[in-house]
């Protein structure tokens, strides 16, 4: 008996040995894989954080770009009304122009009449001087009016001296003549404009623009398609001046336009006057 249980006995060592081996090198594995897993998870935060912080760079990168968009646009808009003021600002003053122009015709009316006093005797008139700034001459406004405003009772009443001629206009008043509305409109579109015939006999009207030397001219043409009869108004360049190499491609071509769309011409090409 005591054979058989010294056997069991050793047998039951050998048993629990190899149960605790095998206990302990399941304890090893299970720590060698926690630690890969650890070092892997560490390894999965550290990539995340990078990831994060490059993401956070990002964001303040855009907010920057936003604010500088932002910035750039209140700029932007903040010019666009300040165009706009002096814009609305330069129309008023046009405005206060034109009345002005028109009660001068008016009273140029007024004096051009049988009952006005000019026209009753040189011992009715009242003399009136003018000193000039640059030159220290007198000049008698009675015979300006008289020679100048009214040396040819069949012009038109529109016809006076440029307002900003040069020269004596009283001696040279017919040189220096011009409708008084040509002036105002040359005044608005920065161009100086005459009238002249093309090759086949119609009439064109010439324009310069002095500062540059761009000068074209705009002509009438039958419209040729069928059941239309409108004149259009034709566009050919004569020369771009300075404006040979910053000139727009619709400056340099042959254009052809209803008369409804000449205000558009003209603002097209002061708004370009404008933006050099």
């Amino acid at each position: 008996m005591e054979a058989l249980y010294s056997k069991l006995y050793d047998k039951y060592t050998k048993l629990k040995v190899k149960k605790a081996s095998e206990i302990e090198q399941l304890s090893l594995d299970q720590e060698e894989k926690f630690k890969t897993y650890v070092s892997a998870a560490d390894e999965l935060i550290g990539y995340l954080t990078n990831e994060k912080d490059t993401l956070h760079a990002q964001l303040g990168e855009l907010r920057q770009e936003i604010a500088s968009i932002r910035s750039a646009k209140d700029e932007e808009q903040q010019k666009y009304e300040k165009m706009l003021r002096e814009e609305n600002e330069k129309n008023k003053q046009l405005s206060e122009e034109i009345k002005r122009l028109q009660r001068k015709e008016l009273d140029s009316s007024d004096i051009q009449s049988p009952r006005s006093p000019l026209s009753n005797g040189n011992s009715t008139k009242r003399k009136r001087i003018t000193i000039h700034e640059n030159e220290n001459e007198v000049v008698d406004k009675d015979n300006l009016i008289s020679g100048v405003f009214y040396n040819d009772a069949t012009q038109a009443k529109c016809c006076r001296p440029r307002l900003f001629g040069k020269g004596d206009a009283a001696s040279d008043s017919s040189s220096n003549c011009c409708c008084m509305f040509q002036e105002l409109v040359e005044c608005l579109v920065d161009l100086k404009f005459s009238v002249g015939t093309s090759s086949d006999e119609t009439i064109q009207i010439t324009a310069v623009h002095e500062s540059s030397g761009y000068t074209f001219s705009l002509g009438w043409v039958k419209n040729n398609r069928p059941g239309e009869e409108e004149m259009m108004m034709i566009y050919r360049v004569s020369t771009l001046g300075t404006f040979e190499r910053v000139a727009p491609e619709w400056m340099r071509d042959v254009i052809l336009f209803s008369n409804s769309m000449l205000r558009t011409f003209f603002t097209r090409l002061s708004v370009y006057f404008q933006s050099l």
